[in-house]
């Protein structure tokens, strides 16, 4: 099955963020991230949060969450959330949040990576908050995840 990746082997350029253009789609989303992270590698399970605004304009700030744990948690995910609704506000009437989840190795996205996007994906849905598909990075590939990697499996 095709699936999207920006595993490219040239890594964009990465301007100032207010010459930057803005996020139209989630290939666009995804060749930022690549920009952001530049070559691939990972010391440790992150996740990064973008605002945009409501023009879908990355913000200059960029929040990393260390060492999460391996399993998403549920009362993780709406307090994430919930923090992103008091910036974003309800129904994206503020901008929009994009999340990436990264960790160490070469494996390929596993049950563990896709229970955080279905936990984070969850999170926005309920609270009202307008959120990009998350996308997820080890170290020798960035993609998005698809809408079947959020079903769960079994």
């Amino acid at each position: 099955e095709a699936r999207q990746r920006c595993t490219m082997t040239d890594i964009p350029t990465l301007g100032r963020p207010h010459e930057m253009p803005a996020i139209r789609n989630s290939d666009d989303l995804c060749m930022r991230w690549r920009a952001l992270m530049g070559p691939l590698g990972f010391g440790r399970p992150r996740l990064w949060i973008a605002f945009l605004e409501p023009d879908n304009m990355m913000g200059a700030q960029l929040t990393q969450i260390e060492d999460i744990p391996r399993t998403a948690d549920s009362k993780m995910c709406d307090s994430l959330l919930e923090m992103c609704r008091h910036v974003v506000g309800p129904n994206g009437a503020s901008g929009s949040v994009a999340m990436l989840l990264t960790r160490p190795g070469r494996n390929p996205m596993d049950d563990a990576d896709r229970s955080w996007a279905r936990c984070l994906t969850s999170a926005a849905d309920h609270l009202g908050v307008s959120m990009w598909p998350l996308h997820f990075a080890n170290d020798v590939e960035l993609r998005v995840f698809a809408a079947d990697d959020l079903v769960p499996k079994g």
